[in-house]
């Protein structure tokens, strides 16, 4: 039975991608014809944000076994512009996050360029591709970041740096909360869970998955301005994790 359980996922696994890779190529076409119309005088790029939470929104909906609970919308201040702090359990985490509806960049590793569709989204939207290697990226994701905050855009950034492997949190970096420092604007926490489970590295996409967002209290940059970024750091760290232990305990239990 579960031979047959497990066959049946490949398959629709497969045919769940293909559906995938032959849509966006037809999305990406408008995405295009979007940015083509908008650019230069969008200097944000809202529209075309704006078009990106749609496609990852229907992408989202395809599945109705796939159900999403999001909580504390309410502590979005609206116009308030951020450094969007989130854990990072899979690539589907993409698309979970534009569930946020705020308008924002990403930080991604460069790498990403290089996909097909995802890359050139990625490239038009004009966000934050670092090499995670180089120290000559990380002042650059400085650079960039600042001039988008500036501009009016959030800045959404992953502080493990990669993937977890099972769930649970990863150490923070510090990028973030300097970016953060730095720019003078609060922080806002957000904690996810299930997209590990929904797209594991193995592509066996998983079928029915419950998927949370927990949107955290801001943290005023008041707060933080003067604190040592390491200390901070880990002050944050620890708070969003303490929220993903009580979202999903079963993750922590052989810890």
């Amino acid at each position: 039975m579960k031979k047959v359980k497990h066959i049946l996922q490949v398959l629709m696994s497969v045919f769940l991608w293909t559906y995938l890779v032959v849509t966006a190529l037809a999305l990406f076409v408008i995405d295009f014809v979007v940015w083509l119309l908008t650019f230069w005088w969008d200097k944000r790029l809202w529209i075309l944000h704006g078009y990106s939470i749609f496609w990852a929104m229907f992408y989202l909906k395809i599945n109705p076994f796939w159900k999403v609970k999001i909580e504390g919308r309410n502590k979005v201040k609206k116009g308030q512009v951020y450094v969007i702090v989130s854990n990072h359990q899979s690539a589907f985490d993409i698309v979970l996050l534009y569930r946020l509806y705020m308008h924002f960049k990403w930080v991604a590793k460069r790498e990403l360029a290089r996909v097909p569709v995802i890359g050139w989204n990625l490239l038009l939207n004009r966000h934050i591709l670092i090499d995670r290697a180089s120290a000559v990226s990380t002042k650059h994701m400085f650079q960039k970041g600042l001039a988008h905050i500036k501009n009016g855009s959030s800045v959404l950034i992953f502080p493990e740096g990669t993937r977890s492997v099972n769930g649970r949190f990863r150490r923070f970096k510090e990028g973030a909360f300097l970016l953060a420092q730095k720019a003078e604007v609060p922080i806002l926490p957000v904690v996810i869970d299930g997209t590990i489970d929904i797209l594991p590295k193995s592509g066996i996409v998983n079928l029915k998955q419950s998927l949370t967002i927990k949107i955290l209290d801001e943290i005023p940059w008041e707060s933080f301005k003067d604190k040592p970024v390491q200390e901070f750091t880990k002050e944050v760290s620890a708070k969003m994790e303490g929220e993903h232990r009580k979202i999903a305990p079963a993750r922590y239990l052989d810890v």
